[in-house]
């Protein structure tokens, strides 16, 4: 704070201007999060992402003093028309919460993230890849191509994985970004739900998956191998008076292999008894895996989920992400691959699991990497946002760069009448001309300039970097000096908006 500004507060406590300054100064604003996953997919281990994701972002604002924070969520997969993806440019930040989102040969997920992206980049949002799985590269895969720009985007500022961090950064990311390997967000499943193990239970789960997700992956390993792994293991299980129960992440071709699997053991009699009723909610799926003393099971967040309540966990090995978990949780022994996918080997493995537990420093520090991926992108960007929010902008001048969408039935006309005093542009045929009754100049006007500086908005209508690039180069400080126009309209103090003759409002 200047001399200057220190002796006016002192000797003019009761000025407009010192008012308005020290009521900006107590002001929270909100910050608005995008989560853009997989969050109503029936795999319902999607949901236990987004659902830890969100509850991670809640702790690090209030550990941090960030008091309002506001989560939208959208299923990339469903919004695709303009009016859904508006979500995008009315948010502050992006974050990509988790799962296997790297990947190509499967679920077309590229052209669904980038319909998100695209719009990010526009608008100058910031974005977080946070905690990606990554499943090969191909440089000649379109879809592999389309991964790539997308990462090399302006608008991504963080990058984590919980697998191959380091091949990522080998094929992905060859810019100066680079990605850490941090875990799933899953491993707070427990405490998101405020969900805990069954003490008392003497029941192992079984998690069973789709007949044909091994060979998806290139292993060999049938249906028919499948259906005589599982019963070999339950009755395994049964020599030996274990109680057992099969249940699914509630995808529904996992429940038709359940299905099929309990009339292969010709136990359809008494279905009810050994399967675990269909979760239909992420909460529900841990609630479920809560009361099991120990499990097997194929899909990943089922022994994540149990691995956050510290219940042994089996995982049967299709797919290289499972045997990865294993060894960043100090169990590798504990994920089985195909050639050694044996009932024998199995059940042997999950007794040895059962007496030896997890180790708590590995637990503790595999959560702790989970949370600050989300905190250290957050936590700068949400008390950077906040500060630049409370500056007083009542007499400062407003200029548009770029001009409006004249066409657009929402243009804000009483906004650029009335708050902007004159419109720059890069493009030569514009310059020398009016918008709205206001002056369209050279951005070579704003070099000229002497004094306070005028607040820019940038205008939808034209790319968000190339602009910001070019007020960084003349001095402007990013959010606190310029923003996107629709961030703008978050700020708190515009134009008329603050009280000039009223004593200071205590918030």
């Amino acid at each position: 704070m200047s001399l200057y500004i220190r002796i006016r507060n002192k000797l003019f406590p009761n000025s407009p201007v010192v008012q308005r300054h020290n009521y900006a100064r107590k002001q929270s604003p909100e910050i608005r999060v995008l989560m853009a996953g997989l969050m109503m997919s029936t795999n319902l281990g999607d949901g236990v992402i987004s659902d830890c994701v969100q509850y991670l972002i809640r702790k690090a604002a209030k550990e941090n003093g960030i008091k309002k924070v506001k989560i939208t969520t959208r299923d990339i997969r469903k919004e695709k028309t303009k009016a859904q993806l508006a979500a995008v440019r009315n948010s502050d930040a992006v974050i990509f919460p988790g799962g296997g989102l790297i990947k190509y040969r499967v679920e077309n997920l590229p052209v669904a993230m980038e319909r998100v992206m695209s719009r990010a980049e526009h608008y100058g949002i910031p974005v977080a890849f946070n905690a990606v799985g990554v499943e090969g590269f191909d440089g000649e895969d379109e879809g592999c191509q389309l991964l790539c720009n997308m990462l090399a985007s302006s608008c991504v500022k963080s990058v984590t994985s919980r697998d191959y961090a380091d091949f990522l950064n080998e094929n992905y990311l060859t810019g100066e970004l680079k990605a850490y390997r941090v875990s799933d967000p899953a491993v707070w499943a427990s405490q998101a739900y405020d969900i805990q193990q069954d003490p008392d239970s003497q029941v192992v789960g079984l998690g069973v998956a789709r007949a044909g997700l091994f060979e998806d992956y290139g292993t060999s390993f049938s249906k028919e191998d499948l259906l005589k792994l599982w019963g070999g293991i339950i009755a395994q299980l049964d020599s030996k008076n274990i109680k057992w129960k099969l249940f699914t992440n509630g995808f529904a071709k996992d429940e038709e292999f359940l299905r099929d699997l309990v009339q292969y053991i010709g136990r359809e009699a008494n279905f009810c008894d050994i399967a675990v009723p269909v979760p239909k909610t992420p909460a529900e799926l841990v609630h479920n895996i809560s009361q099991f003393r120990g499990i097997i099971a194929c899909r990943m967040h089922a022994n994540i989920v149990a691995y956050s309540m510290g219940i042994p966990c089996v995982g049967l090995v299709w797919n290289d992400k499972l045997r990865f978990f294993g060894e960043s949780i100090g169990c590798k022994k504990q994920f089985i691959t195909a050639d050694k996918l044996t009932a024998d080997y199995v059940v042997s493995v999950l007794f040895e699991a059962l007496d030896k537990g997890f180790d708590k420093n590995i637990a503790e520090r595999e959560r702790a990497s989970a949370y600050e991926s989300i905190a250290d992108f957050l936590v700068p960007f949400a008390n950077e946002l906040v500060s630049c929010r409370r500056r007083d902008l009542t007499d400062i001048k407003l200029v548009c760069y770029g001009l409006p969408n004249l066409n657009s039935d929402k243009l804000n006309t009483e906004l650029f009448k009335t708050s902007v005093e004159y419109f720059v542009s890069d493009d030569e045929a514009l310059i020398g001309t009016q918008c709205l009754g206001k002056p369209v100049y050279s951005t070579k006007k704003l070099r000229r300039l002497f004094g306070r500086k005028p607040f820019v908005i940038i205008s939808e209508t034209i790319d968000y970097y190339p602009a910001a690039e070019a007020l960084k180069s003349m001095g402007y400080k990013e959010r606190y000096d310029f923003t996107n126009m629709h961030s703008y309209k978050r700020y708190i103090f515009k134009k008329g908006d603050v009280f000039v003759d009223k004593p200071v409002i205590e918030v």
